[in-house]
């Protein structure tokens, strides 16, 4: 479960974050990582080097970082989301690709291309193989979104058939199954609007709206992946307070709240109970990762700017998961 989103601000700013879904803590903090750090690809065993520096939620494992979402300086944004049952990747490494651990996607791509157009290009080159990264770390089943400042989006997915490249011209992102079914679903919820209906007479009975808000009437409310990728697509489409830097990044934490699960509302066939981790919120143009968590939702950020770009090693911020409260007396 999981939850990506794009808005942009009527003043130019772009915004790219999720809801983190899950029933466990992964050791997630925010890593910043530099130009010109090398790391080794678990696959192939080769060494290479980050091109731009970047900022975003993972976890650091034998000082490889290993992302969950993030930015890179040079605007371009990416998050990875479960794809249970339909992700598939390559028993064997193939030669002349770039061979890679579906783990590591984000890292190639946040450490080498400034846009959506180059990362489409180079993904021609890319194999993911289904090798974990250590012997404890089991492969991740997950497909991802890809966004950057010239608001444009793709979704990529490795199947059994082939790993597809679909632009995204809804900016949201969910989990299975495919992105192409997704986009056909929502043409079930076409008649929905934010709009109050007007006064109707069936044959000599005058029907009217009881209170407001009855132009949603049988928009999805519950958890499931097809559910979430609706109503957030839905409310996206609809947002008006989007003036601003600071307003569009308050609507973008109002929409994910609207399809974050609480606790014990999603409890799974094994007892476990997912809820929202923590929800992000990057603004592109000014290098803010912004995030609330689960027991604080009071919002925390790290500026990428404020860090030496050209650092000699990844800087690890604390995740701040207890409570903080601004009292005004």
């Amino acid at each position: 479960m999981c939850t990506a989103l794009t808005l942009t601000s009527k003043d130019g700013f772009h915004f790219f974050g999720r809801n983190m879904d899950l029933d466990y803590n992964f050791n997630q903090s925010l890593l910043f990582v530099p130009r010109n750090l090398e790391w080794k690809n678990a696959v192939s065993g080769e060494s290479t080097k980050t091109k731009y520096g970047f900022l975003g939620m993972g976890s650091l494992v034998d000082n490889h970082p290993l992302m969950a979402d993030g930015m890179n300086e040079k605007g371009l944004a990416c998050a990875g989301l479960n794809f249970l049952g339909f992700a598939h990747f390559e028993e064997e490494q193939t030669a002349g690709k770039v061979n890679l651990g579906p783990y590591d996607l984000m890292l190639w791509i946040l450490s080498n291309f400034e846009s959506v157009s180059e990362v489409k290009s180079a993904l021609d080159s890319v194999n993911l193989v289904d090798k974990p990264f250590a012997p404890r770390l089991p492969v991740p089943t997950l497909h991802w979104m890809v966004y950057d400042t010239n608001d444009e989006s793709i979704v990529i997915e490795a199947t059994a058939e082939r790993i597809s490249v679909l632009d995204n011209k809804i900016g949201v992102l969910t989990n299975q199954p495919t992105f192409d079914w997704h986009l056909t679903n929502l043409n079930q919820y076409i008649a929905l609007s934010p709009t109050q209906p007007e006064q109707v007479t069936w044959h000599k009975q005058p029907l009217e709206p009881i209170g407001n808000g009855l132009g949603l009437r049988g928009l999805p409310g519950d958890f499931y992946p097809s559910s979430r990728f609706v109503k957030t697509a839905l409310l996206k489409s609809y947002a008006a307070l989007l003036e601003t830097k600071e307003s569009t990044m308050a609507e973008f934490f109002h929409i994910l709240g609207n399809v974050a699960p609480v606790g014990g509302s999603v409890i799974t066939q094994e007892g476990k109970m997912f809820k929202t981790l923590y929800t992000s919120c990057m603004c592109l143009e000014s290098g803010e990762y912004s995030y609330t968590t689960y027991n604080n939702n009071q919002i925390n950020a790290v500026n990428m700017f404020k860090e030496d770009m050209d650092g000699q090693e990844i800087k690890v911020f604390p995740y701040m998961d207890k409570q903080s409260i601004h009292f005004q007396n």
